[in-house]
This record gives structure tokens, sequence and C-alpha cells, in this order.
């Protein structure tokens, strides 16, 4: 920007000329550096619109929609008419396509939400007052009417009493009433917490809301204690499960006690589910828990071998531990006082000989040889027995990728979309398996995984999936084995929900009960038993139901495998 030099003419304002110029000068600085700035904010903007569009595309959402221009209702050529129609189907389309399929959700099976059968309880005729006299009856038309009568009865049993010589006498009480309150209250509350993840406070409320006179303590142990019988049929239940499973389906989540963080394992396949919570999810608490209630640590030659080939024991303390010989330690503290006699002291060490004792202890109560654990691929699961991979945990890592462009992302979805091909292949080849079938399979995940493609973070995917090669393709050598882990998803989810309604449990007695109905719940629901009639079953020692561990065997074929082989 200039001014005429007419106006600076006097040498008087020669200080008010060199002034006027600065100032244009700066004006002029700051109008380059303001273009400059407008510049990088359309670029930024740019770039975040490309961010959402990318964003949208990663989670399956509709791209932004295109709205088309108002056109008049009349008056309109033919060519407005048809580019108002291509109009309407651009704005029916998401401006970024949709990603390849990943986790397709199963169709529900028939029948899973279909309401049990009708049982009749009690019939009544409906007449109708004055039939005419040229009426002819013809039949019945049914019409059923479901009703609830809930109420609360209490009684009172006057005992008499009587005094002898040798002290007081009272009448017995008939041999159903145990104690203040009945067996099929105790049955429906357990439901009721445990099925409809009812709290305390609530379920509390509602027993005072319908006449149930009931303190806050009284329902606490209803919820908590005595329930011994409980107990003892879950760890019947691990038993049943090691004994005539070949693979297990092993994952974990938060599980907050007392106010700390902590862990719920879930143990379990189609015949059973087992949850053990505690404060640690590493290996040793997995190979623990597998024990059940008896832990026993024993030094032989499958612990040695574990510690030699599967993990990284020094040859020091190898030697040391063969020279001992064969040894059991029945508790942690004797096993510990025995590794402290011998002079290990390194924290690493001594967790690898620990895995390695509780995996000998386990081939030999269990008979575990060719068991195979089917995870997510967490660490802790991975390393004392033959392993099998999810394949939608281990692509994963896929769906996760960013791309940068569109040649990035067209890279992406091929891949994608050959991963799940193979995928599907595979499960066909689980229903007819064939030595061919199984050989052409190899072939093709090997030309799959070492492709090479355009995109160093997907090629470094292809990677980490070739490294784990033998774990995703176990299933080609044991067509039964699952190819997901869902199974361990939906039951742990019982976990996840009780914990967003509860938060944590503050006794370890609460905690044991969690763990013990959510095991027996889930259990029943896996063999179609009525899980308010298996705990009013248990609780009126009717035992109609059999035990849970007898219809694992049964469902699994073990007996009749027994049977048959004269064992």
């Amino acid at each position: 920007m200039h001014l005429p030099d007419s106006l600076f003419s006097s040498t008087d304002n020669e200080q008010l000329r060199s002034f006027v110029k600065n100032l244009l000068d700066t004006v002029e600085k700051q109008s380059v550096q303001i273009e400059r700035q407008r510049v990088q904010i359309e670029q930024l903007v740019e770039e975040n619109e490309q961010l959402r569009a990318e964003i949208r595309h990663l989670k399956k959402h509709k791209g932004k929609p295109k709205i088309r221009p108002n056109v008049s209702d009349k008056g309109d050529d033919q060519e407005d008419s048809s580019s108002a129609e291509d109009t309407d189907q651009a704005a029916g389309k998401s401006d970024t396509d949709r990603p390849p399929k990943s986790k397709r959700p199963r169709s529900q099976e028939a029948g899973e939400t279909a309401a049990p059968p009708m049982t009749v309880d009690r019939e009544e005729i409906c007449s109708i007052a004055a039939p005419g006299e040229n009426w002819r009856f013809k039949c019945y038309i049914d019409f059923f009417h479901t009703e609830l009568d809930l109420r609360f009865v209490t009684t009172r049993y006057r005992r008499e009493y009587y005094t002898t010589p040798e002290g007081g006498v009272s009448a017995p009480l008939p041999d159903h009433v145990k104690d203040r309150f009945g067996d099929n209250l105790k049955a429906h509350l357990l439901d009721f917490y445990h099925s409809c993840s009812t709290t305390q406070p609530l379920l509390l409320s509602w027993l005072h809301d319908h006449g149930c006179s009931i303190s806050e303590g009284s329902l606490s142990n209803i919820l908590t204690k005595g329930h011994d019988i409980f107990h003892q049929e879950k760890e019947e239940l691990l038993e049943a499960g090691l004994t005539c499973s070949d693979y297990l389906q092993a994952d974990d989540t938060g599980a907050r006690h007392q106010g700390k963080n902590g862990y719920c394992l879930f143990i379990g396949n189609p015949y059973f589910s087992y949850f053990h919570s505690s404060d640690s999810k590493s290996r040793i608490n997995f190979l623990g828990c597998l024990q059940g209630q008896q832990r026993l640590y024993l030094l032989n030659d499958v612990a040695i071998d574990y510690m030699e080939n599967q993990v990284d024991v020094s040859k020091k303390w190898i030697t040391a531990l063969s020279e001992c010989g064969e040894k059991r330690f029945s508790t942690e503290e004797e096993w510990e006082s025995f590794l402290n006699s011998i002079g290990c002291a390194a924290p690493q060490q001594r967790r690898w000989a620990t895995e390695g004792v509780l995996k000998a202890a386990l081939m030999l109560n269990h008979r575990l040889e060719n068991l195979i654990i089917h995870s997510d691929g967490a660490r802790q699961f991975d390393t004392a027995f033959q392993h099998s991979l999810c394949w939608y945990h281990a692509g994963r890592n896929m769906d996760k990728l960013i791309p940068a462009n569109d040649l990035e992302r067209a890279a992406r979805d091929t891949v994608q979309d050959q991963y799940w091909c193979l995928y599907d292949d595979i499960e066909a080849y689980q229903k007819k398996p064939t030595d061919k079938e199984k050989q052409k399979l190899y072939q093709e995940f090997d030309r799959w995984v070492t492709q090479r493609v355009d995109y160093p973070a997907l090629q470094a995917e292809l990677g980490k999936l070739m490294v784990v090669r033998e774990e995703l393709l176990l299933v080609l050598e044991y067509p039964w084995l699952p190819l997901h882990n869902n199974l361990s998803e939906r039951q742990i989810r019982e976990y996840v929900k009780r914990r967003k309604v509860s938060g944590g449990t503050r006794s370890k007695l609460g905690r044991k009960c969690r763990d013990t109905f959510a095991s027996l719940k889930k259990t029943c629901k896996q063999h179609g038993v009525s899980f308010a009639n298996y705990l009013r079953d248990r609780l009126t020692g009717t035992n109609l139901i059999p035990q849970l561990g007898h219809l694992i065997l049964k469902a699994s074929g073990y007996q009749e495998t027994v049977l048959a082989n004269g064992i």
C-alpha cells in the first residue's frame, strides 16, 4: 500500500513520513502472515474432514449425508428431473464404502427365544347363561390366561414346651422348616440376585414393598452364607470338565475386590463354565486354578522338561533341581522354602520353576498331555499347553490400522477380504476334513501371509500373523477346535455386567459366592436346566436334578467311552 508523495513534500513531515511507511510495511507483513494462516487453516480443515471420514469408515458408520438442492415442484424439464434422480441416488450412498466383513454375528438358533411349553394348572368352563332352544353345542374354544399370585406367608409355630427334671423339652418343628426363612424364598432371592443382576439394596426394597419382614443383615446372609453344597458342586464342574475335555477356552477380565483391582478367570467349553476370581492374572494363577482346591507342587521330569524347553530357566538351576530327584510339596510355603534352601532367589527363575511344578502336578492328576488351550493370545494361556489362537482376535489389529490414502485403504481391505475368505474355507473344512483340503489351506495361508503390500504397517501385521501361524492353523490338525473365542467372551460378559451394576465385592465369601453361582448358572443354561428349579432342588434337598458334573460327562460322551472300553 502506497500514499501520494505530495502528502509528505514538506521537510517538517519527515518524521511522519517515516512513521507511516513503517506502519504500511507492518500492515503488509501482517497481510502476508494472515494469508499464510488462512492457507494452513484450509489445509487443517481438509485433513480434519479426511480423518473424520476415516473414523466413520472404521466404525462402520454412514458417511456424511448429501442433501440435494431445492427444486421447484412444477415446470421442471426432463433434464432437471433426471438430474434430481441422480442426486437422490447419490444422497442414498455413503461417502465411504463399507469395510470388509470381519466378525460376522451368527444367526440366532431356532427356538432359542421361544416361550417354553405351556402348563395348565387349572381348568374352568365358561358357560352361556341361557342358550336358545335351537342352539346346538359344537365345541369348546380355549383361551389361556396366566396370572401371578405373589404373597409372603409367615407362619407362627406355637411349640409346646414342658419342663422336666432333666431340663426343658419343646415340640419339634416340621421337617421342611429349617430356619427363619424358607427354602423357596431363598431360592427366589438367589435367582433374582444372580440371574436378574438385582443389587442387594434394590432387592431389600422390593421385599419390604411386598410385605416381607427381613433385615439387611438377614438378606446378606441368605446371599452369601450356608452354600457349601453349591461351592462343592462348582469344584466338581472343573474336575468333570478336565476329565472329559480335549480343549479348554480361557479368558479373563477385571473384577474389583475390597476397593482394589483384581481379575476374574473363565475356563470352559460347550460343556461347562468355571469362574475364579483372584488378585493376579499370571500363568501361575492359571495353572493353580486348573488344579482346583487340591493344590500340589510336583518336581519331576515333566517339570524339568518344561523349565528346559518351554521357558528360559538357567542351566545352573535346572541341574540343581534335577539332582534333587522327585519331590512333592502340598503347600506354597513348602515349595517356597525349598527354593530358598537351594539358594534360588531370582524372581523370574522362581516363577518359571513354579510354573513347571504346577504343570507337572496337573499332568499327574488329570492326564492332560494332549490338552489344548484356546484363547485370545494372552501370554498366561499360551505356554504351559498346546495353544490355539482365536481368528477374530488375531485379525483385530488389521481393523485398527488407519490408512493414509486410498491406496493403503484398498490394500488393507483386500488383505482383510482374503483373511476372512480363508476363515470361511477353514470353517467348511471343519465339516468335512480331508488331507488334500488341509494341505491346500496350508498353502493358501502361506501365500496370503507372505504377500508383499505397499503399506508398511499392514506388512508388519502380516509378519506378526506369520509368527503365530501354527496357533492359527492348529484347527487344521484338530477340526473340532473352535475358530473363535466367542464362547468365553459371552460367558465372561456375566462378570462385566455384574461389575458395572455393583462395582465389586467386599468380602472373600461374597467373591466366592459370585464365582460359584455364575459358574452354576452358566453351566445349567448350557445343559438346558432351569437355574431357578436347580436352586430350589438343591436347597430343599429334593435332588431330582442330576449333579452337573454327571451332566457334563454324559453330554461329552465320556461315560459311553469308558463303558465301551471296559474301564
